[in-house]
């Protein structure tokens, strides 16, 4: 089991995912849905997406392995069922904002010029946009359940 401090991995790495996951989720919604905020948003949202994943990877890594080394209730089953949820969401998050900001965002886009109608084409930035709010969406959702389950499957008696 990895621990940190002694004390298991997955209690300290897990109040990354608690908390920027959902920082990360509000701010694909606040990106797809104000133009102006766009260009102070792009790179952190960027950064923080593909940030997430191996933090989220990580932490269900280290939490399977406390899984192991303790007894298992059906509330902890329930939160690694929860956990292997969020380890598909964000990937399938950063992968989304990824291609939102490459379409959407200027100085990105021009790094990526190989693309040129895909760039000007407004029906896929418009879906780009809206999946990306909807992937924010998913994934404060997915964030905060995952959370909670595992709150509970601690405090609970």
């Amino acid at each position: 089991m990895i621990e940190i401090g002694g004390l298991p991995a997955h209690i300290l790495l897990v109040h990354a995912v608690v908390v920027l996951g959902p920082i990360a989720g509000l701010a694909a919604i606040a990106y797809a849905a104000v133009t102006r905020w766009r260009r102070y948003l792009a790179w952190p949202l960027g950064v923080l997406s593909l940030g997430l994943v191996p933090v989220a990877l990580v932490t269900a890594q280290a939490g399977e392995q406390l899984q192991k080394a303790r007894p298992s209730t059906e509330l902890v089953r329930e939160h690694a069922e929860q956990g292997d949820v969020l380890k598909v969401v964000s990937v399938i998050f950063f992968v989304i904002v990824a291609a939102m900001i490459v379409v959407s965002f200027e100085p990105i886009g021009r790094r990526f010029a190989f693309l040129g109608g895909l760039r000007e084409n407004r029906v896929l930035r418009t879906v780009l946009l809206v999946a990306g709010a909807l992937a924010g969406a998913f994934f404060l959702y997915q964030s905060i359940i995952t959370g909670h389950s595992g709150a509970a499957s601690v405090w609970a008696r």
